[in-house]
């Protein structure tokens, strides 16, 4: 398309002044007159039968305008995969943490005054908080009507089960004869938080025609809006879901959480209300993301070539399926990580137990599978003898190869991405000649992007300025301005000209989210072809205009000429004033996008995935030092290369891959939630840990920056790649520096000392 105007420029984001001086307006600071303040009162046992619950203390309260239980709620059940959940508890709790009643009061201490006064008693019952102790015979069940429960997809579901996917490619069997060594070997990831600022919070209120409208951070607008009507039995007509700025999600904001119970109190009590989690409450009743183990198996023959996998997920998903199911999915479908392996066999089970109810993180599982395969790859190298980077550049994946799902790879980019990183870090000089306690690692990733649909509408004023209208959030990576950028090229209009009016479910039209690397591919698709109508449209009008054919028109520099009459230009303003007062009306554009349809014929056993619009490939190199005696691993530099086809915002995209290497940190060495016996144990900042400044080194970043063709203006994105490799990287520079192989995320101080016990320095 020759040079662009808006395209591949460092545009300063559009929601940054607003941010940087506090004038950007967050869920926790919505407030409207009368506005009453809700409470949750959570179940404190992690399996119980309630067999008392008294509320008219509470009730009774000065102040208390409302209390609601499940008596108040639908008796419905509801969920994204597998509608297993409830809005309170009916006749038991399943995890500590569950919603049993919340109040509505003129003050918050008077809310957590009338939580003390509800009477509630409990009969203890047996509970499981081992994932593979929950499959076991006789084991306590959390559903004993599971296999009555609707489900989304053909789920396997029995007992403890909530999920099984499998999926197959070749005879793994065959290539395990066939292999001339064979590696097993057990990953455990731990549980974890996002850890994002801002808490879950949401405004919930009626009109005076009974309309509900709640104001809430979500990064699923469509899907929370869906939700909630469900819940509470609501047509969707009548539930207005406006997303506000959000500081911070993650994967821990999609759906629905307070918003149900918030909307049950401002009904009860005729009056807005608004709800805040404190820092405790994230902690034990959100949806962190879930603990996985990984049973890894791969043949390999003597000179290197991958022959076989065998990859076997298991997932705790705590007392309610939420996202677990399908980040299960994501784990089979992407099994082979960036490697050829002709046979694979890719299994996952998602598990209830009585630990809290988990959800996703970034990375939607392959921040689990990328851990176990690339460590699971080193451990393969150094067996034999390679050099990691050369065993991996052996195996790496190719244009065309086709993986697990049956789908055939595309845009692969692989190789160039592992060469520029190990070259940018200096890996060939540096390894084996960085001194005791200093290590270097490596480590690749395959992630994909192109998932379920999206739709926009652009609208030209008679100003010719442009509003775009979609139902997605930016939750904090910047896309409303790349996505500005894309419409701003298509119209050939100047940026300042474009703007993103408030996502609203009253007017914006369809989209599945900000989840799992879709925005930039899946909504700027949409919010390309609904720019490219306005063209057609103004085309036309032009044509009718200046009285000549439609195929004569030109689009250049903003302008719409006949081919051979330059004089005759008319400029998008004039095009917008004559659309409006002469012609069919404003220049408003549609465009909806679905990178693919499904599979004629699903693939594998239960749930498994779809066809992706395109594949996303990336490489990082970890340097660490590590102290002996203390176990403390300092990572000295990351380098971080990327393929995300055309980059957008040059300073966008560095910001997202410097912002998630910064996290994959903290998923490496830190971030843990501690639970025994169901109770999260660390459940404040004080004793959650986290990765400051201090711990994040210089980082190197680099881009392969190779247009994909079904991307728009070529991007792919980047959100979730940058979190994946740091874990495995850190821990394969840690093995290189003191010869310790640990397989569990995070390698913590403790875990790290037992580890080199009795080895030598």
């Amino acid at each position: 398309m020759g040079e662009y105007t808006a395209i591949g420029r460092s545009i300063p984001r559009l929601d940054g002044l607003a941010k940087v001086t506090g004038q950007a307006i967050y869920a926790t600071d919505l407030a409207q007159p009368g506005m009453l303040f809700g409470k949750i009162l959570y179940g404190d046992r992690p399996h119980a039968r309630i067999v008392k619950l008294e509320t008219s203390r509470a009730l009774a309260l000065p102040g208390v305008e409302a209390v609601v239980t499940a008596a108040d709620a639908p008796a419905r059940r509801y969920g994204n995969y597998i509608q297993d959940q409830t809005v309170f508890a009916t006749d038991r709790v399943l995890h500590v943490g569950q919603s049993v009643a919340a109040v509505a009061a003129i003050s918050e201490r008077i809310a957590e005054q009338a939580l003390a006064l509800i009477e509630v008693a409990y009969e203890d019952l047996p509970a499981i908080f081992d994932a593979e102790a929950a499959l076991r015979p006789g084991a306590p069940l959390l559903h004993p009507e599971l296999e009555s429960y609707t489900a989304i997809f053909p789920a396997v579901k029995k007992g403890n089960l909530c999920s099984y996917t499998r999926l197959s490619q070749g005879d793994v069997e065959e290539g395990f004869r066939q292999a001339d060594h064979i590696f097993e070997e057990t990953y455990r990831v731990a549980a974890a938080h996002q850890a994002y600022l801002e808490p879950h919070a949401c405004l919930a209120g009626f009109d005076h025609n009974g309309k509900l409208t709640v104001w809430t951070s979500t990064q699923q607008l469509s899907t929370t809006h869906v939700e909630l009507a469900a819940a509470l039995e609501i047509p969707m007509t009548h539930v207005r879901v406006v997303p506000v700025w959000l500081g911070g999600g993650f994967g821990g904001k999609l759906k629905t959480l307070l918003e149900p119970i918030c909307a049950l109190l401002a009904k009860a009590a005729r009056r807005p209300v608004k709800m805040t989690l404190t820092r405790r409450e994230e902690f034990c009743g959100a949806h962190p993301r879930a603990p996985y183990i990984l049973r890894l198996k791969t043949g390999v023959l003597s000179d290197g070539t991958l022959i076989a996998h065998h990859v076997s997920a298991l997932a705790d998903a705590g007392a309610f399926a939420d996202h677990v199911p399908g980040t299960a999915c994501h784990v089979t479908a992407l099994a082979q990580g960036p490697y050829r392996i002709p046979n694979c066999l890719a299994e996952a089970r998602v598990v209830y137990t009585n630990n809290g109810s988990f959800g996703c993180m970034r990375g939607y599982g392959i921040t689990e599978l990328t851990f176990a395969n690339e460590s699971h790859m080193d451990v393969i190298a150094h067996a034999l003898g390679m050099d990691p980077a050369r065993f991996r550049l052996q195996n790496l994946v190719a244009e065309g190869d086709e993986i697990v799902t049956t789908q055939r790879l595309r845009s692969v980019h692989a190789r160039e991405c592992l060469q520029a990183a190990l070259a940018q870090s200096g890996y060939w000089e540096k390894k084996g000649q960085l001194g005791p306690g200093r290590g270097i690692g490596i480590a690749a990733l395959m992630h994909d992007t192109g998932l379920l649909g999206s739709s926009a509408t652009v609208r030209v004023n008679p100003d010719a300025t442009v509003a775009i209208q979609i139902a997605t959030s930016d939750i904090g990576t910047g896309s409303y301005t790349a996505i500005c950028q894309i419409a701003a090229e298509v119209l050939q209009v100047p940026i300042e000209q474009v703007e993103m009016p408030t996502p609203d479910s009253e007017t914006s039209p369809y989209d599945f989210g900000s989840i799992d690397s879709r925005t930039i591919y899946d909504i700027g698709n949409a919010v390309r072809l609904a720019a490219e109508d306005v063209c057609d449209q103004a085309a036309r009008v032009a044509a009718a205009t200046l009285d000549c054919p439609e195929a004569e028109i030109i689009h250049k520099d903003g302008l719409y000429f006949p081919r051979a009459h330059l004089e005759q230009a008319l400029d998008m303003a004039a095009l917008a004033a004559i659309a409006v007062y002469v012609r069919q009306g404003p220049l408003l554009g549609r465009g909806s996008w679905v990178a693919l349809p499904p599979f004629e014929k699903p693939v594998g056993v239960g749930f498994s995935a779809g066809p992706c619009g395109t594949f996303l490939f990336g490489a990082h190199v970890a340097e660490v030092a590590v102290d002996r005696d203390t176990g403390r691993v300092q990572v000295l530099g990351m380098t971080a290369v990327h393929d995300a086809g055309k980059v957008l915002n040059p300073v966008g995209i560095q910001g997202q891959v410097e912002g998630g290497v910064g996290q994959g940190i903290g998923a490496a060495l830190y971030e843990k939630l501690v639970i025994r016996e169901g109770r999260v144990v660390n459940d404040s900042f004080a004793d959650y840990r986290l990765p400051t400044a201090l711990d994040v080194p210089p980082i190197r970043t680099g881009f392969v920056e190779i247009p994909d063709p079904t991307g728009p203006f070529g991007a792919k994105g980047i959100g979730e790649p940058p979190l994946l490799p740091p874990p495995a990287a850190i821990a394969n520079a840690i093995f290189d520096a003191v010869g310790v192989r640990v397989t569990e995320m995070p390698i913590t101080l403790e875990v790290l000392l037992d580890k080199m016990e009795g080895t030598s320095g």
